[in-house]
């Protein structure tokens, strides 16, 4: 039976138009490369993983980092999945129809042809035991546990509808650039402490009858800045603000393509798991469309 089928498969080859059998090597390339691409970034995105230690939000370094923790919703409108209502901090939805085809030999083939899908965009807050972190979750490789998909009769033709979410209190793992960024209260610390120093210096001879220590009718750099130093204190004494502002913590997309950027509901030893099995599957996918194309080619050639 194998034997039949290898022969029949053979004189197809070598009968195929040129343009039918080019072209559909063509494709089987396409996917042997990206089959390929695809097993070498899930190895590197599974050591990568294994490879980078758990970082505290408070002691994180500036750069590329992995936290643990768990999801909050920031201050604002609340984020409501548009398929199911659902509160929550993150959602993606695709809505697909079922759509029918012709073939050339008259059959029918039935396929789900994508209507709308939407990915949010939403910022968020990752949580630890030390200090909360804010995500952006654009361009993200997001992977979730809460995922779900049902059908449903229209009067156009059935669809099927596929919902994922990440709900507040979820545990998160997270990987990618990590950046601290000045708060805005501190912006608007600086602004009041410039304002300041532009009304003292209306009043010069204010500012050398304190603050010109050798009386040379001038204020040299270290006795400026002694003056920006007791503007600062003056305005923090105003507003009662410690002397150590709060900071913006950020992870988002890095700029270096060989760092993912990587959310996911899952552990990470799942994800470590999910990623490897992924390189098993692309490699197989990789050799098996490898060897058809060297059969095909030796066939079609007489090699």
């Amino acid at each position: 039976m194998l034997k039949q089928l290898i022969a029949s498969s053979e004189r197809n080859i070598i009968q195929f138009d040129p343009v039918v059998f080019w072209g559909g090597w063509t494709i089987i390339m396409i996917l042997c490369v990206v089959a390929f691409y695809r097993m070498t970034r899930g190895l590197h995105q599974a050591r990568l993983i294994e490879n980078t230690p758990t970082a505290k939000i408070r002691s994180a370094v500036q750069g590329y980092v992995e936290l643990n923790g768990q999801t909050r919703i920031m201050d604002g409108p609340v984020i409501v999945s548009p398929l199911s209502g659902k509160s929550c901090v993150w959602y993606r939805y695709k809505i697909e129809e079922k759509s029918e085809c012709q073939q050339a030999d008259g059959k029918s083939v039935s396929y789900w042809r994508v209507v709308k899908e939407e990915t949010s965009g939403e910022l968020f807050l990752l949580e630890d035991d030390t200090g909360r972190c804010i995500i952006d979750p654009d361009d993200a490789d997001v992977i979730v546990s809460n995922k779900r998909t049902w059908h449903k009769n229209t009067s156009v033709a059935p669809r099927r509808y596929t919902e994922e979410l990440i709900t507040e209190h979820e545990p998160l793992y997270a990987i990618g650039l990590f950046k601290t960024i000045a708060n805005i209260e501190r912006q608007k610390l600086r602004e009041q402490i410039s304002q300041l120093l532009r009304h003292w210096k209306r009043d010069p001879n204010r500012l050398l009858d304190e603050f010109d220590l050798n009386r040379d009718g001038e204020l040299s750099i270290e006795e400026w800045q002694r003056v920006q130093l007791a503007a600062e204190q003056h305005v923090k004494r105003q507003h009662g603000e410690q002397e150590k502002q709060e900071q913006l913590n950020v992870l988002k997309q890095s700029h270096h393509r060989d760092q993912v950027f990587i959310l996911s509901t899952v552990s990470e030893e799942k994800l470590i798991k999910y990623y490897k099995w992924q390189t098993m599957q692309c490699l197989l996918g990789f050799f098996i469309s490898g060897c058809l194309l060297v059969w095909a080619i030796n066939i079609r050639l007489g090699l």
